[in-house]
């Protein structure tokens, strides 16, 4: 369950960033101070960003699921970013098209084989609208984990 996943000290809300390796920056460090990542998650997930972009635009809503390899992870985890302004993420699949990004969800991964089922995890979570709408509207963390939740207790 993603919700019961979310520490405080990796939701953050209303995030401001000059461009999206800015968010990577914070939420990278974030993730290794919080002993997710290895020392170069970071800069192994801004790598992997160049090369395999996350942006989605899920029915109008952009969306940013930033990753990188198991080997620059200790331990799984998720961090959830709404930004303060649109930042422009490159389209997943899609060469020179960009979309204006207002949600990100970094997560790790601690194994190889565990990247494509976290993944549809993620994905499945944020093809549902009021999950999105929810993260959009959320004033505090806890509104962040509520979002989730009433979806994950449906399922």
């Amino acid at each position: 369950m993603i919700w019961k996943e979310l520490k405080d000290t990796l939701i953050f809300l209303k995030l401001k960033a000059a461009d999206n390796k800015e968010v990577l920056q914070i939420m990278g460090d974030a993730m290794i101070q919080e002993g997710y990542g290895e020392e170069g998650f970071t800069e192994a997930l801004l790598e992997r960003e160049k090369d395999y972009p996350t942006g989605l635009d899920v029915d109008g809503i952009g969306v940013a699921i930033p990753h990188t390899d198991a080997e620059h992870v200790k331990k799984e985890g998720i961090s959830i970013a709404v930004l303060d302004e649109p930042i422009v993420f490159d389209a997943m699949g899609e060469e020179d098209y960009q979309i204006p990004v207002k949600i990100v969800i970094m997560f790790t991964v601690a194994g190889k084989d565990k990247h494509i089922d976290r993944l549809l995890q993620i994905l499945d979570m944020i093809k549902d609208e009021q999950i999105l709408k929810g993260l959009l509207a959320a004033k505090n963390k806890e509104e962040v984990r509520t979002a989730i939740q009433k979806r994950e207790k449906t399922c």
